[in-house]
């Protein structure tokens, strides 16, 4: 069985393009959603707070993950700190999450940094999504999900369309002209032929 990887910078549309694939019955592994699950684990929050300290937690004592992605977010340091407690952990999840997926030619990681991580190595091809920094920045306002100093700050620390492009297979516009239907139909009619 084939592990394909999805990956884009925040706002691209990796979710999207995700679902669709889900659609046609492809198993997704969300490894943002995956890594958020690890927080309330008391071992990798002691892990987190002795990196970061207890001013990252809520006055329940859960880890504040608005306040620590501000942290990590704002310095290059703390970024590669809190990957190297996560990542870890997600990676093996995802490798007895893909051993119990039976009878389909391949599974799909959707994560951002596929390739930042090292990630991508382990997988048998990559797609990238590919979005406007425009179009980002519209998106995640309508969303009102971040505050525009804090998507900048995402953004600048993420590798660029024309970065990720070095290292993809497979480059998937999202940019409101192409539909993303036919081009994952392409991809997966590809995927099931090989």
């Amino acid at each position: 069985m084939k592990a394909v990887g999805i990956t884009g910078g925040i706002g691209s549309g990796k979710t999207t393009v995700c679902r669709i694939f889900e659609l046609l019955g492809v198993p997704v592994f969300y490894s943002d959603v995956e890594a958020k699950k690890f927080y309330d684990e008391e071992k990798t929050k002691r892990k987190v707070v002795n990196a970061f300290g207890k001013k990252i937690l809520d006055k329940a004592g859960m880890i504040n993950k608005r306040k620590l992605a501000q942290i990590v977010f704002s310095n290059k340091r703390s970024l590669s700190q809190i990957n190297s407690i996560i990542h870890p952990l997600v990676r093996q999840k995802f490798e007895v999450w893909k051993k119990k997926q039976k009878s389909v030619k391949y599974v799909i990681k959707e994560a951002a940094i596929l390739i930042e991580s090292g990630d991508y190595k382990e997988l048998n091809h990559l797609i990238s999504v590919n979005s406007s920094k425009s179009l980002v920045i519209r998106r995640i306002n309508k969303d009102k999900k971040l505050a525009f100093n804090d998507l900048k700050r995402r953004m600048d620390k993420q590798l660029s369309d024309k970065e990720r492009e070095k290292y993809s297979g497979t480059i998937i516009l999202n940019d409101g002209y192409h539909s993303l239907i036919e081009q994952v139909l392409r991809i997966h009619h590809k995927f099931l032929k090989k």
